[in-house]
């Protein structure tokens, strides 16, 4: 982490402020820890502090400094039962593993080929740490996904979860989103697993702890965040599947049976799960809203807590990208202006302004079609120059498949007047995440 001390008249725009020399709540802030938008947030700090911390590591534009790369723990290439042999210390015993939908050795070779692909890129030093960080994380998240795997059939079992090994790879998650971000969401985007409940349940697990470290969550507090995002709808599980796959409008006891998933969930894990309180709150609020037309108490403002706060935004967004019963899922850009217009109604606006920074326009992995026609996928985000990310292109103008790798870095000045026009679901033109990256 870039965490240096900086006098406030030397405070900049695109800075992040980790820490204030005086008590955050001193500073009329609703975070603690956010990037500077304002010259206004600047004259605040400059009236009450002398000092504060900044973070460049998740400062923007040209303030932004990669971070070090540190591991948590050693490297761990083998699998997770051969990893248990020579490291008993580092995963206590937990569920069986349970791996119906695990990644098939072509799916590997396809990924290892675009990792290659990454290191031959010249001077890309982008490049170099993704791939790096991949080749680290990959293991780690399919170990992960296995664990989830069993815990979700022990919760449908109504059997007791042993939740050590969960930690243990959120651990690993929060991790890996520290040194390097994209690695994780690219992971994201390329599972074999399709099963919605269990993908939407590690989609907000992951951006949730990408969020909580965006705002200066640290340690446990982060870990119990992510846990809550992975655990917050184990009690849609009760509900029937026509009830879940119902495509009209639900009537008025149908709504009320799928509002009954919170309380399910909350018997559940009281029930078969030894977890914090602060875990239980956030599964108990992440359906309340901002302006208090949420359930299932109607709470609003700050009665919700900032961590049920940030498991409903990041609930709804993750919603939006997958295809659901009842509408087709919509591109990064659509879900990120349909929070927007929510702001100050459902949603806490300070909050969202640093969602949207979190995450950026283009994040790794975004289908976007450019005003030439042309279709790709980002690889790599500009944190300069937000709207100009580079792209792997997947299809051309006439919509056929591009052969091979082919690059552009909309930075450049050979394809400057180029641009993104929108974003598009993951599945746009018959696309599959078997096209994305591994050509």
């Amino acid at each position: 982490m870039g965490l240096e001390i900086v006098s406030v008249a030397d405070l900049k725009i695109g800075m992040f402020v980790a820490d204030p020399d005086c008590a955050w709540t001193e500073l009329p802030f609703a975070l603690q820890g956010f990037v500077i938008s304002t010259p206004k947030q600047i004259d605040i700090f400059q009236s009450k502090c002398r000092f504060v911390h900044v973070d460049f590591s998740r400062s923007l534009n040209e303030h932004y400094r990669a971070p070090r790369r540190e591991h948590d723990r050693p490297l761990r290439s083998a699998p997770l039962a051969q990893a248990q042999s020579v490291e008993p210390s580092a995963r206590p015993k937990g569920p069986p593993a349970f791996t119906p939908q695990s990644v098939n050795e072509g799916l590997r070779r396809r990924r290892q080929r675009f990792l290659g692909f990454l290191q031959q890129q010249d001077g890309s030093e982008y490049a170099r740490e993704l791939s790096g960080e991949l080749d680290f994380i990959e293991p780690r998240f399919d170990d992960f996904q296995s664990t989830l795997h069993a815990t979700f059939k022990h919760v449908e079992a109504a059997q007791n979860i042993d939740l050590r090994q969960v930690r243990d790879g959120l651990h690993d998650m929060a991790g890996s989103l520290k040194r390097n971000p994209d690695a994780l969401i690219w992971l994201l985007r390329l599972r074999s697993v399709d099963q919605y409940s269990f993908d939407h349940a590690v989609d907000v697990a992951v951006y949730l702890l990408m969020l909580g470290s965006h705002i200066g969550w640290r340690g446990q507090r982060l870990i119990e965040l992510g846990l809550a995002g992975l655990l917050q709808d184990v009690g849609k599980s009760q509900l029937s599947p026509e009830l879940l796959a119902k495509t009209g409008q639900l009537l008025a006891e149908e709504q009320a049976l799928v509002r009954s998933h919170v309380a399910s969930s909350l018997e559940i894990l009281f029930a078969h799960a030894h977890l914090s309180s602060d875990v239980l709150v956030i599964v108990s609020r992440h359906h309340e809203r901002w302006d208090g037309s949420g359930y299932p108490r109607g709470l609003s403002g700050a009665q919700i807590g900032l961590g049920s706060e940030m498991a409903g935004l990041i609930d709804s967004f993750c919603a939006m990208l997958k295809h659901k019963p009842y509408r087709s899922a919509i591109g990064h850009q659509g879900a990120l202006e349909d929070l927007y217009n929510q702001r100050n109604r459902q949603f806490n606006p300070a909050l969202l302004e640093q969602f949207v920074q979190c995450v950026g326009l283009y994040p790794i992995g975004t289908l976007v079609e450019l005003d030439s026609g042309e279709v790709g996928v980002v690889i790599q985000q500009n944190r300069v120059q937000r709207s100009r990310p580079r792209v792997l292109l997947l299809l051309d103008r006439d919509k056929a498949p591009v052969p091979g790798y082919r690059v552009l870095d909309l930075r450049d000045k050979a394809w400057q007047k180029l641009h993104v026009d929108k974003t598009l679901p993951p599945d746009a033109y018959g696309l599959s995440t078997d096209d994305y990256y591994l050509r």
